[in-house]
């Protein structure tokens, strides 16, 4: 049908409902327009919230406290609030070593300043000696008359520079939740030339106990390794002469230390770690000692007759035999007594543990010798020590006096009493400069 055939009553009902159909159209497509922008705007700003909180959490500003800040310095109020202090108040501390071992432990090393500033060394000053009254050496001597003429001072000796700490080391240790943060000392050089080392601990509280070794060693050493008796290893590469150790476990373990260098590998057993006040450093570290008399008319055979006094002295101190059932003593009046004071006392087990060691020997004449031995115990060390003995009735003996000043060092006391021996020409500690002895 052609639109000119359409009646006009048609075509105005016609015109209104295609008015309301396009009207509906028009409404519906804006409708869904809108929706679709308001979809759109909703997801945009769901993502737009996500971009923003990622953002914030990696931004300056929401990170967290800003390190960098500069401190003011306020004077405190005349009220300041009690503070229950800080293991440390001071500036900023050189770096020496820092680590993460493969077990997780952090180990940081600060150099917390030198002990003093006057920059010298220590030396023996030159002062004048004693004077001991002069006795023969050539027979055995009367008991308490020990020591003979003549001091010979240590003028212009020197400690070794490992001997004596310089300055301060502070320690800081994390592991899991534990915190340590201890301090020890620095050395101008490791010790003996080789390997000065401290042990510290942390954890106990959090019952996560670690044992840190911070370790002084020498500049050709590369790689520094221990390993503790538990099976832990841990190792790294020395940092200006430092280095430091961790592993998870007790502190009271012992370890054995390899230091590696273009020269080779070096083992340091447990037992022969170095440790302030052993016998090595007292030798190292103390003025040396007075020399032994000089040698006089020797025995037959010098060398057989030394190995008689060497196997006496061992006996001497052989707790498996009673001393009245061996001959070792010139004279052991007292000595029972003395020896029964000590091992009732303190320091009985440490005297019946306690290692004595002959290290020279002289022979002034065919029937005297002397003698330097080392006394170690499980509290301290007394090196450089003096002895005689005697050759009576063709039996070598050691002198009375030399088990009597021993035994005086636990509390034993031997009656009638004994001087300590000293050689020919020693100046005795306590001794006023220039005095003679009575």
């Amino acid at each position: 049908m052609r639109i000119d055939d359409t009646d006009p009553d048609e075509l105005d009902d016609l015109d209104g409902r295609v008015a309301r159909r396009t009207w509906f159209v028009l409404a519906g497509t804006v409708v869904v327009i809108a929706g679709l922008v308001l979809a759109f705007l909703f997801v945009r700003g769901r993502d737009g919230e996500s971009v923003a909180t990622t953002t914030a959490a990696a931004g300056p500003d929401t990170a967290g406290p800003d390190t960098a800040v500069d401190v003011v310095e306020v004077p405190p109020p005349d009220n300041a609030f009690p503070d229950f202090g800080s293991d440390y108040i001071g500036p900023e501390l050189d770096l020496l070593y820092q680590r993460v071992t493969e077990t997780g432990i952090r180990v940081t090393l600060q150099d917390s300043g030198d002990w003093n500033d006057f920059g010298g060394e220590f030396v023996m000053p030159d002062v004048p000696v004693a004077t001991i009254a002069a006795e023969s050496t050539a027979a055995p001597q009367p008991l308490g008359v020990i020591a003979p003429p003549d001091t010979v001072g240590n003028v212009g000796w020197q400690p070794a520079a490992w001997c004596n700490a310089v300055g301060g080391l502070r320690i800081t240790m994390s592991f899991k939740e534990a915190i340590g943060v201890s301090n020890g000392q620095r050395y101008v050089a490791p010790r003996d030339g080789g390997l000065s080392v401290s042990l510290f601990s942390s954890g106990h509280a959090e019952g996560v106990p670690f044992r840190v070794l911070a370790m002084q060693v020498r500049a050709d050493v590369t790689l520094v390794t221990t390993t503790w008796a538990d099976g832990r290893i841990d190792g790294g590469a020395p940092v200006n002469g430092w280095v430091a150790v961790a592993s998870p476990g007790a502190a009271n373990v012992a370890f054995d230390v390899t230091l590696e260098s273009v020269n080779g590998s070096e083992v340091i057993p447990f037992d022969e770690m170095p440790r302030d006040g052993d016998v090595e450093w007292q030798k190292g570290c103390n003025p040396p000692p007075p020399e032994l008399p000089p040698a006089g008319e020797q025995p037959d055979d010098p060398e057989a007759a030394e190995q008689e006094v060497r196997a006496v002295f061992d006996l001497l101190w052989d707790r498996d035999i009673p001393l009245d059932e061996k001959v070792v003593l010139d004279d052991d009046t007292g000595v029972a007594e003395a020896i029964d004071q000590v091992d009732n006392g303190g320091f009985g087990e440490a005297a019946q543990t306690s290692v004595h060691t002959l290290t020279e020997l002289v022979f002034t004449s065919p029937t005297e010798a002397w003698f330097m031995y080392d006394l170690e115990t499980s509290i301290t060390n007394f090196p450089n020590r003096f002895g005689i003995a005697y050759r009576i009735d063709g039996v070598w003996v050691i002198s009375r006096a030399v088990i009597c000043q021993d035994l005086s060092l636990g509390g034993g006391q031997c009656f009638p009493f004994v001087d300590q021996i000293y050689p020919p020409g020693a100046q005795v500690p306590g001794q006023v400069p220039g005095l003679p002895i009575d």
